[in-house]
């Protein structure tokens, strides 16, 4: 079969990369302004960007690794613009990568061999490649309108040259297109260095996402046909041939190929299969939203009428693509016996006799022999990993009528033969690889050595099978229940009759697939003779949204169940089915399913003698990977695999393998316990039943009697004293008590509690490490346990008669502990415990401050350390209130850290300790009484005005002022007045500026100062938020130097929110701040828009729908509730002002205002003024425990008491309003 690659433009975009794609509209993509859009691409048109060319576009790259920002931060900014702009114009820049990705082998094209222009090192073809793979997702996911006569464009411009210049550069833009299709193939298959055509074949599977199959039907066919075909058989297979060896002999890196020229393009003609086919899979529904006219202020909104037409289509499109896609299974289905075969035998006389020119060109050469087995075995694992792609695509919807099921079922067959032939581990070479070794006359070029390799190779065979078969069991559980039989016993013997260490020895991947498969079929539902399931049930919801019954494509609800009926009869009276039931209650039955969890335990679960020694050798490090292994949530250990296999279990069996685990422990128990290995098993049973956990204690069943546990073993084992010569199993039994208890923590009894803590707490101080951190964690977990609103409890009131034992050992172990993860759990068990206790710890509190510097100053340079127990003393203050922040012995640590952290003339101090300073300083002020602490802060002050100068961390430096204003009075501010405003309008400049690229190629500023200036010139969202925030605060506390200090910033960024798409939290903090703003000035949306009434409108629409939005926090909680009305009242209220004072607010959108603002009346005759300023004032905390706060509470109550948004009636403004649209009607009409 002849390869070749058809090239016609592309109509088909996806979402999955780059921009989201239209599925129903011809012409592309709805854009959510399209006149803005329309008028950005004018823009482009009239003044584009500097032209991307084979010259600009090196220098771009070149100039990319430069250490100097005047050089680099331009060339990247270049590069990103053409990238970004190259899906709307057409700016040459995907055709200038290609031609630096072919300038090595094209140079004659170009003025000859000897052109130095021409000449590419290989760093900027690897740079090229990279940037072509990311570009093709924006550039292709852009629809092009139809070119066609007669067809009208997607975009008008009043300009008839402007229009015209568009329709050119859609003209290039379709070369362009067609170019990359044509070129990259050749590319890819003539690459000489494999790092670079990794990259060429992730950008051809990008391009599968947008042009299969609408443009490039025959891409995935192509494909195959090269990874399958021979350079005899298949002119392009041998075009590329030829190029791959001129390109090797002109590359300018000169390596040894591992693979003869054919070899490599079909390994990278199924690896690129494989790519195209995921991206395929991944392909992701796309709904369009309505456009933007049909929404007022510019939110859209999804019109859910329509939904289930939009999605059926989307599904309709995606079905296509897939049954499309499933052209090559036959030739991926042969691939994998044909190569399989050669793989597994190591017989490749076939592959040779097949090619006579590979023959000739080897002369049988054992190292040419070698490397075409190993091509055989790289290309069994990629046929394999495509038909696992494959398989979800298939759709097979009636296995009675399908064409294709009996292909699927011999997939399968050959999937199980694979399976069975290479199920063991480590496999021995066959014996002609054997005999290829023996004959040789000189050494095989083999490392590791072949025995190794095979062993390797056959493991990826296995593995990548072995996925194959999940897929198929997922997808298609039917059709592959033939082989469960043969498949299912396979993978679970091993785990049943190999000893541990072989276990072990077997590659972690290996297991995973193993365990994983045993967890597919336990939780397949056809398989599961105790389960009835509804097959025609599949995708009920999306059925049911696409109009259609559940169970076939129409039809009414009775014929709907009697086809599930019959589907379900079918899939019953199946013999395959049947059989694959009786596999899975044989592995589920009465002593099998035992030996199972046996299995599990002994073998993975079991402390290995190699973490045995770690915990002796290297204790900090041993608890640190058990502290990694609870924290990752994929399997990556053996152990994991048993973890995950036995909740499978659990799940599907509770009862009997919740029993097998406690008689298994029992068992254990039993035998002696002075012999190690006993011990060792002791300790993998509870690690078991503390997995089991759930099914132990949960669900409504104690099938484990923690108490009469407790007392029988636990106990004993935490009162047992344990030295540095314990033998280490029994210090590990310990440990595994210890976090026994912190798993089963809710089970324990009131008295049982506080004897839990004691002990654990007294084991802190236990000379084992290890020990010693497990219960570190475990008393921050049962301290915290039971700190629950403003409720004592019982088991707190034991947890402090105790912590003071707790903290004295955890600053102790502090001082032991040499990590930094390790001392971080030590502190946060302190942190625990400052909560648990709270005011209870103030006599106490001379010997926790004298425990800081200790551990400050040995923490020397520590960032995380120090950050700890800037933590440690921050939640102290915050949860014992100003009686910590006056008591001398803390002042005499907190003020000397406090200037510590944020000292900013100190080397990198401001990127590393900064901010958890400021965040301190914070928590201070917010505890601190004035007639205490009044001077202390005062004194800080020039250091914050240092800080606030410099720009740095000002989220929370802003944050910090507002609280010493509130605090210290308007005296704070007014010195910073003129600094404070130009700030505002910094912070707030990625609002009201549009940062534009560059619009030309200069890559060179004057000094690097300058380019780090130019990236700070628009600020972040967050500072935007920030500043709002503390705008809206200032104006608060001090009218008319707040409103002095805000009202150019705001007024900035209200004149540029018309047409500006803006975050939620960025709207509401701007609107929030401007409603304060125009309380005190009610002209002032009259001096933002003086002769724009359409930005008037579009601001007030967009401010009404923002804080009418409902969410899920609303929805849920009472106080947040009145938060929102607090905004709409506020919103409100400004707005009714703004009526009354300008008649043209009230003509443009007065009735909106009144409609809006009578909503709201009922809501505030049911809320009193207490309500509102007890949810407004967020300095409070109300958990059992809290310490009394500084005055900051107090005062932000009385300025609320006092702010006229909270208390001017919400109806007399109603009634003023009102009164005002009806008087500038009436003088409108007499007019």
């Amino acid at each position: 079969m002849t390869t070749a690659f058809p090239f016609t433009p592309s109509t088909f975009p996806t979402m999955s990369l780059g921009a989201p794609a239209n599925l129903s509209h011809k012409n592309g993509p709805l854009r959510p302004n399209e006149q803005k859009h329309n008028e950005e691409l004018q823009k482009l048109l009239q003044n584009p960007p500097a032209s991307a060319n084979f010259q600009s576009i090196l220098h771009a790259i070149q100039s990319c690794s430069s250490h100097k920002d005047s050089i680099r931060r331009p060339a990247e900014d270049m590069l990103a613009t053409w990238e970004n702009v190259s899906g709307m114009i057409s700016t040459g820049y995907l055709h200038g990568l290609v031609e630096i990705l072919d300038a090595t082998r094209t140079a004659s094209n170009y003025g000859g061999n000897n052109d130095p222009t021409l000449v590419v090192d290989e760093n900027s073809r690897l740079m090229a490649a990279i940037l072509l793979k990311n570009g093709i997702p924006k550039v292709f996911s852009v629809s092009l309108p139809d070119m066609q006569p007669g067809n009208d464009d997607d975009v008008q411009f009043s300009d008839p040259n402007i229009q015209q210049l568009y329709r050119s550069h859609v003209q290039s833009l379709y070369q362009e297109r067609d170019m990359i299709r044509t070129r990259l193939p050749q590319l890819l298959f003539t690459e000489p260095l494999d790092k670079i055509a990794l990259h060429l074949q992730l950008a051809l599977g990008n391009i599968a996402l947008f042009e299969f199959p609408k443009t490039w039907p025959s891409l995935l066919q192509d494909l195959a046909s090269v990874a399958s075909s021979s350079s005899d058989s298949n002119p392009a297979v041998l075009r590329f041939v030829e190029g791959f060896r001129r390109a090797m002999s002109h590359s300018v890196v000169k390596t040894i190929p591992t693979f003869a020229p054919e070899q490599t393009i079909r390994i990278r003609a199924i690896r690129t299969l494989r790519l195209c086919l995921q991206s395929l899979r991944h392909r992701k529904l796309v709904v369009q939203k309505p456009s933007s006219s049909s929404s007022r202020g510019g939110i859209q909104l999804l019109d859910l009428r329509n939904l289930g037409s939009l999605i059926g289509k989307a599904v309709s499109e995606r079905k296509e693509v897939q049954s499309r896609a499933c052209t090559v299974f036959d030739t991926l289905a042969e691939g994998i016996v044909r190569h399989g075969q050669t793989a597994i035998s190591g017989d490749v006389s076939s592959v040779f006799s097949g090619d006579s020119s590979s023959i000739s060109n080897s002369g049988m050469n054992p190292n040419a022999i070698h490397s075409t087995w190993q091509a055989e075995s790289i290309l069994t694992v990629g046929y394999i990993k495509c038909m696992t792609e494959l398989l979800p695509m298939m759709n097979i919807e009636d296995v009675q009528s399908d064409p294709r099921v009996l292909r699927v079922k011999k997939l399968t067959e050959n999937l199980s033969q694979i399976c069975q032939a290479v199920k063991l581990y480590p496999m021995t070479p066959p014996p002609p690889l054997q005999a290829l070794v023996q004959n040789a006359q000189q050494p095989l070029h083999i490392s590791p050595s072949l025995p190794e390799e095979f062993a390797i190779r056959m493991d990826k065979v296995y593995r990548a099978s072995l996925t194959c078969c999940i897929a198929s069991i997922r997808f298609q559980p039917q059709l592959f229940a033939g082989q469960i039989p043969h498949v299912l016993p396979s993978v679970v013997e091993p785990i049943l009759t190999y000893e541990a260490q072989a276990l072990q020895s077997m590659p972690v991947k290996r297991l995973i697939k193993m365990t994983g498969f045993i967890q597919v079929v336990l939780m397949c539902a056809e398989y599961d003779s105790m389960r009835a399931r509804s097959v025609g049930s599949k995708n009920a919801v999306l059925a049911a949204l696409m109009g259609r019954r559940v169970g076939d494509g129409g039809g009414d609800c009775d014929n709907s169940t009697n086809a599930n009926d019959t589907k379900g009869q079918e899939t019953k009276d199946d013999p395959e089915i049947a059989q694959a039931k009786e596999t899975v209650t044989a592995l589920l039955s009465q002593g099998t399913c035992e030996r199972l969890v046996e299995s599990l335990v002994g073998k993975f679960l079991r402390l290995h003698p190699n973490e045995v020694e770690e915990w002796d050798v290297d204790p900090e490090g041993r608890y640190e990977t058990d502290l990694a292994e609870k924290a990752v949530m994929m399997a990556e250990t053996p152990r994991h695999c048993a973890d995950a296999l036995m909740i499978t279990l659990l799940n599907r069996e509770t009862d009997r393998v919740a029993e097998a685990i406690l008689d298994l422990t029992q068992r254990v128990y039993q035998l002696p316990q002075n012999d190690s290995n006993i011990v060792l098993s002791r300790e993998a049973c509870y690690r078991a039943i503390e997995l089991a956990h759930m099914s132990m204690v949960g669900g409504g069943k104690r099938r484990l009697n923690f108490s009469e546990w407790w007392q029988a073993e636990l106990h004993p084992i935490l009162q047992t004293d344990l030295g540095v010569d314990s033998p280490v199993v029994m210090r590990a039994m310990q440990a595994r008590a210890v976090q026994m208890i912190q798993v089963y923590a809710t089970s324990l009894g009131g008295e049982e509690y506080g004897i839990a803590f004691h002990s654990i707490a007294k084991l802190m101080a236990a000379p084992d490490i290890v020990t010693s951190l497990c219960a570190a964690r475990c008393i921050n977990h049962l301290a915290l346990l039971h700190v629950k609103g403003t409720e004592e409890s019982a088991q707190l009131n034991l947890v402090r008669q105790h912590s003071v034992l707790a903290l004295g050992n955890a600053f102790a172990l502090a001082n032991r502990v040499e990590s930094e993860e390790c001392l971080r759990v030590t502190l946060a068990c302190v942190s625990g415990l400052v909560e648990a206790n709270g005011i209870h710890l103030e006599p106490v509190l001379q010997a926790i401050a004298e425990q800081l510097p200790p551990l400050w100053e040995r923490a020397k340079d520590s960032v995380p350390i120090h950050s700890c127990l800037l933590s440690v003393l921050t939640h102290l203050i915050m949860k014992m209130g100003y009686s910590t922040v006056e008591h001398p012995h803390i002042q005499t640590v907190l003020f000397p850290l406090l200037d510590y952290c944020t000292d900013i003339s100190i080397v990198n101090r401001a990127e590393t300790l900064l901010e958890d300073g400021l965040r301190l300083w914070l928590v201070t002020l917010v505890s601190s009484r004035v007639a205490t602490m009044g001077q202390s802060l005062a004194s800080m002050l020039p250091r914050l005005e240092l800080i606030l100068r410099s720009g740095l961390e000002l989220h929370l430096s802003l944050k910090v002022l507002q609280s010493n204003a509130i605090l210290l009075g308007p005296q704070v501010i007014e010195p910073l007045a003129e600094v404070l405003r130009e700030m505002l309008v910094d912070l707030t400049s990625c609002v009201h500026i549009d940062k534009k690229p560059e619009e030309d190629d200069e890559m060179k500023d004057d000094d690097d100062a300058a380019a780090a200036k130019k990236e700070k010139e628009v600020g972040t969202v967050r500072d935007a938020i920030a500043a709002m925030a503390f705008a809206d605060a200032l104006m608060q506390l001090f009218p008319e130097l707040g409103y002095s200090i805000a009202s150019p910033a705001l007024s900035k960024v209200i004149a540029a929110l018309p047409g500006k798409s803006c975050t939620t939290p960025l709207l509401e903090a701007a609107f929030g701040a401007f409603g304060r703003m125009l309380w005190l000035n009610a002209n002032s949306l009259d001096e933002i828009f003086p002769n724009n009434e359409e930005n008037i409108a579009s601001v007030v629409y967009t401010w009404m729908d923002v804080i009418s939005s409902v969410s899920v926090m609303v929805m849920l909680s009472s106080r947040a509730r009145t938060i929102m009305f607090i905004d709409q009242k506020g919103a409100a209220l400004a707005l009714c002002g703004s009526i009354c004072r300008s008649p043209r607010i009230a003509r443009i959108v007065g009735n909106e205002i009144l409609q809006f603002t009578g909503a709201l009346l009922e809501t505030e005759a049911h809320i009193d003024l207490d309500s509102l300023v007890e949810a407004a004032c967020g300095t409070t905390r109300k958990v059992v425990g809290d310490g009394p706060l500084g005055d900051s509470a107090s005062r932000t109550a009385g300025i609320l008491k006092s702010d006229p948004l909270l208390t001017v009636s919400l109806k007399e403004a109603f009634e003023r309003a009102e009164k005002s649209i009806q008087e500038s009607r009436q003088l409108r009409n007499s007019s």
